[in-house]
Formats: C-alpha cells, sequence, structure tokens
C-alpha cells in the first residue's frame, strides 16, 4: 500500500535512512529494514577525512617511511575504501532492502572511481553529494554551476546504475540547475543537503560547529522546490532535512517527492519513529481513498493545483497576527 519506486527501485515505504552515524554499521543496518525502512543510505565516505587521516599518518610515521610516502598514501586510502566495500557487501548479504552507497569527495576523478568500485561490489544505487564552497571571488556564479553539471554528465556517463545527486540550495538558478541536472539522465535528485555549520566558542576563542541535527520546521525549503520542479523533470525527487514526522512525509509525497531521507528524527526518537511514520501514512490514505502512493503523488505540486503560482511566493502578504 505504501510502496514506491524510487530511482528505479521498488520500495517497500517511501521512508529512506539518510545517510548518517545509525548507517554506519550492519547492527543499526538490520534495526532500520525491521522497523520498516524502504532503503538505506550508508554513511558517506569523506574524501576530505581520508586525505586528513591519511596526511596524519605520514607526518606521525614519515622516520620510517623514507621516500615511500606515496605509497603509504595510497594503501591508506585503500584500506578506507576496503572498509566501506566491507560495509556494502555485508549489508547486501543481510538485507532486503535497496542499500543505497554515499559519496562525498572533493575530486571529479575520486568520485567517480570510488562509486564505480562501490557499483561492482552491489550497491543498489549512488548518491553523490556536491556542494562547492564558492569562497574565491574571481570564480563566477555561472562557473560554478558549470562544474555542477560538468560533474554530473561524467558521473552519469562513468557510472552503470542508479544515480542520484544529493544537493545545497545556494545556487543562483535554482530551477535551472535542477532542470539541467536532470538532462544528464541522473535518476534522483535529493532536496537538500545539510552540510557543516560553523561556528564560534565566544568563552575559549575557538572555532567549532554547530548543531547538526534538523528542526522539524526546515523542510519548508525542499517541499517549495520538490512542489515548484516535480512535474518539470523525470528524475525522482527526495525530499531531505526537517521531516521528523508522517505528517511531513506525506506533504513531501503531495508535493511530488517519490521518497524522504530521515536521519535526525532516527536519531532522537529511535528507529520505532519509522514504523510510526508508515503507519501515519497508511492512516492519512485510508482516509483520503488512496489504495497506492501514485493515486497522490503530485497532487499538490505546481502543475496541478490553479493557484500554482503560491509555490513562488517569498514575501507576506500579510504580517503574522493581522
Amino acid at each position: 500500500m505504501i510502496s514506491t519506486e524510487y530511482m528505479g527501485l521498488e520500495l517497500k515505504s517511501p521512508v529512506i535512512v539518510a545517510s548518517g552515524p545509525l548507517t554506519q554499521n550492519i547492527v543499526s543496518l538490520k534495526k532500520a529494514e525491521e522497523a520498516g525502512a524502504g532503503a538505506v543510505v550508508l554513511k558517506s565516505i569523506f574524501e576530505e577525512q581520508i586525505e586528513k587521516d591519511v596526511s596524519a599518518e605520514i607526518d606521525n610515521n614519515e622516520e620510517f617511511l623514507g621516500h615511500s610516502g606515496a605509497d603509504f598514501a595510497a594503501f591508506s586510502r585503500d584500506r578506507y575504501i576496503d572498509r566501506y566495500m566491507k560495509l556494502l557487501s555485508e549489508a547486501k548479504k543481510n538485507l532486503s532492502i535497496p542499500v543505497i552507497a554515499s559519496v562525498c569527495a572533493k575530486t571529479m576523478d575520486n568520485w567517480i572511481e570510488y562509486a564505480e568500485r562501490f557499483i561492482k561490489c552491489g550497491a543498489d544505487g549512488i548518491e553523490l553529494n556536491y556542494y562547492p564552497i564558492s569562497s574565491d571571488a574571481d570564480v563566477s556564479g555561472s562557473d560554478v554551476d558549470k562544474r555542477l553539471i560538468s560533474f554530473a554528465e561524467k558521473a552519469r556517463k562513468a557510472i552503470d546504475g542508479p544515480l542520484s545527486i544529493k544537493m545545497g540550495y545556494k545556487y543562483s538558478s535554482l530551477a535551472n540547475i535542477i532542470k539541467t541536472l536532470d538532462k544528464t539522465g541522473i535518476n534522483g535528485i535529493v532536496l537538500f543537503n545539510r552540510f557543516f555549520r560553523p561556528d564560534i566558542d565566544i568563552e575559549n576563542l575557538a572555532f567549532t560547529s554547530s548543531n547538526p541535527v534538523s528542526g522539524k520546521d526546515e523542510y519548508a525549503e525542499a517541499l517549495r522546490w520538490i512542489g515548484l520542479m516535480s512535474g518539470e523533470i523525470k528524475a525522482d525527487m527526495c525530499g531531505n532535512t526537517g521531516i521528523h514526522d508522517g505528517e511531513t512525509v506525506v506533504k513531501m509525497l503531495l508535493s511530488g517527492a517519490k521518497a524522504v531521507e530521515v536521519c535526525t528524527a532516527v536519531i532522537q526518537q529511535g528507529f520505532s519513529v519509522i514504523g510510526k511514520i508508515n503507519a501515519f501514512l497508511e492512516d492519512w490514505m485510508k482516509r483520503h481513498g488512496y489504495s497506492s502512493i501514485k493515486d497522490f503523488s503530485g497532487l499538490l505540486s505546481q502543475e496541478h493545483i490553479e493557484n500554482g503560482w503560491m509555490w513562488e511566493r517569498t514575501q507576506f502578504l500579510k504580517t503574522i497576527g493581522e
């Protein structure tokens, strides 16, 4: 009843457990499936973290390595990849739901190399995380956009399997970016990625990070852009960030999402929240006379409602309480 299709994958539920601390070991992955998850995204492999750790290892063992630092770096990097592929293999052996590998890299070649290896290892799909911090004032917004499109084109050409891009929303023309990405032939677009957010400890005068978990009211931007674009592209859209309950999941599906990714809700409430979301969705569908998600998917997207311009509103027409 609540099954859906996302990136060509059959999901028994639209609820996907997103990449995070709860998808980095087989015990938690099994719990996710038992709780009713439709799929899982393994915790991202971060090229940036790998490079940092490898560099530290080389520095700590410099006197023993001599001139073999480059070989040691390659060996250490492969060790991280092998560990990830072991988790992927374990997940495929123990789960019956789709297992999606997640790659978060900073160089084009390594993104694609990692992804190709994971597909060969049995991943049901690949989720690529892409979001550059455009801190170079000499680089124009159009150049940043072109890099994303170029990356997507190369990834699609190289990766033989379901492929999605999990992206941020700070682009000069998000509608154009999404539509252009769709033309590359990728299978899914996840809106939106939740990134590291810098902060400052004013007592210790130190750089730190802000709370990484999402709030219940943070789904609005994803909802808006799925509502605006789901009817205009072939790629499946997936909602992410601020999805804590069944009501929000229904909203995402009505806007045109084929699935949602949850992370904070599971961390805060436990895996049982997945069953609660599924139960809410089933009850809501029964009350409204829907026998499948296809019956109402995208029903309130911009293309399907008379006042579709409402999805584009950014200003309040009246003040709160007026």
